[in-house]
């Protein structure tokens, strides 16, 4: 017997395969845990580190005694505001998209469930499914280039910030 009827009669190499993508499925399911953790860390790091930003800048025009050109430090407050909203910007994109991929896995779920019990899909229910699909990944490309541009946003403010406060 050779090993791949062995594996469909279900005998030790099947059980090694299976044992191992569970394994692998696991582990793939811990690394997504781990990727949107560090996603949801980046966006809350661009939206954290704009607000703090502005909020230096406010203190430091505080100061009578700054020498600064207020010119530039508008620059720099504009960009920052940029950057804050292209944060933000991403939090929707991140949102929208799982929203999408949601409703896409809940078309899968049901032609799982109509392949299961030999029924048929409803009309347009493929067209459905990959629209959502569509849309979810359009929402993360949006979500990305907001996050993008909200660091470039970021540098430009400093920039400015720093043109504005050196004499």
């Amino acid at each position: 017997m050779n090993e791949i009827e062995d594996w469909r009669r279900g005998g030790p190499a099947y059980d090694t395969n299976l044992r191992d993508y569970d394994t692998l499925k696991t582990e793939e399911a811990q690394r997504l845990g781990f990727q949107h953790e560090f996603a949801q860390a980046a966006l809350k790091s661009a939206v954290l580190v704009n607000g703090g930003a502005i909020v230096a800048l406010f203190t430091f025009l505080g100061n009578d005694k700054a020498a600064v050109n207020p010119e530039w430090l508008f620059r720099s407050f504009g960009c920052f505001a940029f950057a804050l909203a292209c944060g933000l910007a991403a939090y929707l994109g991140a949102f929208l998209s799982q929203a999408f991929y949601m409703n896409m896995v809940a078309y899968r779920a049901t032609e799982s469930r109509n392949a299961m019990a030999n029924l048929p899909n409803e009309e347009g229910h493929h067209e459905k499914k990959k629209r959502e699909e569509s849309r979810g990944n359009v929402s993360i490309i949006f979500g990305i280039g907001a996050s993008v541009l909200s660091l470039v946003g970021f540098v430009g403010g400093s920039l400015c910030a720093l043109l504005g406060l050196v004499p």
